[in-house]
């Protein structure tokens, strides 16, 4: 992939990195979760990660689908959470 393809896939993706950031963030908000109860619930499901590295992760909006769908399985939004996310996607 040229240079010029990758910086304009990291520009088209961007919109979505921030609705997903800000999704989990108020989803977190709403369920009264932190990041620590985060860990703790996905080392439950196998899944070993740091709170800083989960903050990190949410922060950038740059994590694997896998860990996406597993923090919205934690976090009991799997009805809303991909119609929420593309709605803000479209309203920015």
């Amino acid at each position: 992939m040229e240079q010029t393809q990758s910086l304009n896939n990291k520009i088209a993706f961007a919109p979505y990195k921030t609705a997903i950031t800000r999704y989990i963030r108020s989803a977190m908000v709403l369920t009264g979760k932190k990041y620590d109860d985060l860990v703790i619930e996905l080392e439950g499901r196998g899944i070993h990660l740091t709170t800083d590295n989960l903050r990190s992760k949410v922060s950038k909006g740059m994590f694997s689908a896998d860990l996406l769908v597993a923090i919205i399985d934690v976090l009991d939004v799997q009805e809303n959470a991909m119609s929420d996310i593309l709605k803000q996607v479209k309203n920015d």
